[in-house]
């Protein structure tokens, strides 16, 4: 399925504002047809948004023949005087060139476009194209169409250019119209017919009299609700820009020598940090078999050795004890030394320090010991 969403003209997208959009099947026709909040939008695997024609400039232009890179770099300069416009805030792409060596570009606000969408983006929704509503008159060999709207007009060559303008209530020839006119005999491309649509409930003028002022014959056409039912011309200029295109959700492109570069790195850590482990591994192996050797020869007559360590200091301790010494304590140890030493009354003991001090009747054995 595909989306196609009427983008607002407002100066900033505002992803409450009402857009309407269509819901189409993967043939093209129509499933569901709203006007509602993006958040209340359906979600599809495409994405088209339809610029109004009054955020796109087209221009025709004889460009020099470079590459696609270099004229990339160079259209928004080549439009520069035409729009009176900081060329790092325009986003330009050249369209089809014609028999006499002119290509058209066509121009939108860069920031304008990026906010619509960053807006669709706030709502899970992934624009994968991007054209002028003018794309749904193009086509035709010298056709051109007119679409009159309560407010608006909306003016298409056969090739896709449009140009918007403002109409008041009076159903007089545009003066849109009539420049366009004289601009396009200018270059020798004058229009054969011109079909005029209606908008809304917009009325249709007198075709016959316009006929007659303007010099182009004038016949009614269908309805714009009809229209933008129907697809794009072939040949529409795309104005996503490509890294809007194939971002999705703010994904980071990451250069294919970083990431081979970052993969090196994480190996050679693993690969020390596996040398490491493993020279540990052997240090350890050997501290346990010199502790197995050394509780071997103080203890010669142990059958079973599960942890020499433990092992040792239980048996150190089963011996104090069976000398008389108090295991692990020296305090008991010095009191132990000093009560073996003389069999007289004690009157008093103090402790202090590390030194233990028994006096005895009216002498004092002083019994010393550090710690």
């Amino acid at each position: 399925m595909r989306l196609r969403l009427f983008v607002p003209p407002a100066e900033r997208p505002d992803a409450s504002a009402h857009w309407p959009w269509l819901l189409l099947d993967a043939r093209g026709g129509v499933l569901r047809s709203e006007a509602t909040p993006l958040a209340e939008a359906p979600h599809a695997d495409a994405v088209e948004l339809v610029l109004p024609a009054s955020r796109v400039l087209f221009a025709r232009l004889r460009l020099p023949k470079v590459g696609g890179a270099t004229l990339k770099e160079l259209l928004p300069y080549a439009v520069e005087d035409r729009l009176l416009a900081d060329p790092a805030h325009i986003h330009a792409v050249a369209g089809p060139t014609d028999a006499r060596g002119e290509t058209l570009v066509a121009v939108i606000d860069r920031e304008w476009l990026d906010n619509v969408v960053a807006a669709l983006r706030l709502e899970g929704l992934r624009a994968t194209k991007a054209w002028c509503e003018s794309a749904l008159l193009a086509g035709g060999d010298g056709d051109w169409n007119l679409v009159l709207g309560p407010r608006r007009g909306l003016l298409v060559d056969d090739v896709g250019a449009g140009a918007a303008f403002d109409r008041g209530a009076a159903l007089e020839l545009p003066l849109a119209l009539r420049i366009a006119l004289d601009e396009a005999s200018a270059r020798g491309a004058r229009p054969r017919l011109v079909r005029v649509h209606t908008e809304g409930d917009a009325p249709l003028p007198d075709l016959a009299r316009w006929s007659a002022e303007a010099g182009v014959p004038f016949e009614r056409g269908t309805t714009w609700e009809t229209l933008a039912r129907g697809g794009p011309a072939a040949g529409t200029i795309d104005l996503l820009p490509a890294d809007a295109a194939h971002r999705r959700f703010a994904r980071l492109h990451v250069p294919r020598a970083a990431l081979v570069l970052a993969a090196a790195i994480a190996l050679v850590q693993l690969a020390l940090d596996g040398a490491r482990t493993w020279s540990l591994a052997r240090e350890r192996s050997a501290l346990q078999s010199q502790a197995t050797a050394l509780f071997r020869g103080a203890f010669p007559e142990a059958k079973a050795i599960v942890d020499p360590q433990l092992q040792m200091q239980r048996n150190l301790a089963e011996l104090r004890r069976s000398r008389g010494l108090a295991a692990g304590d020296d305090f008991l140890a010095q009191l132990t030394a000093a009560a073996r030493a003389s069999s007289a009354p004690v009157h008093e003991v103090d402790y202090k320090n590390g030194q233990l001090q028994v006096r005895r009747g009216g002498s004092s054995a002083i019994a010393e010991a550090k710690r």
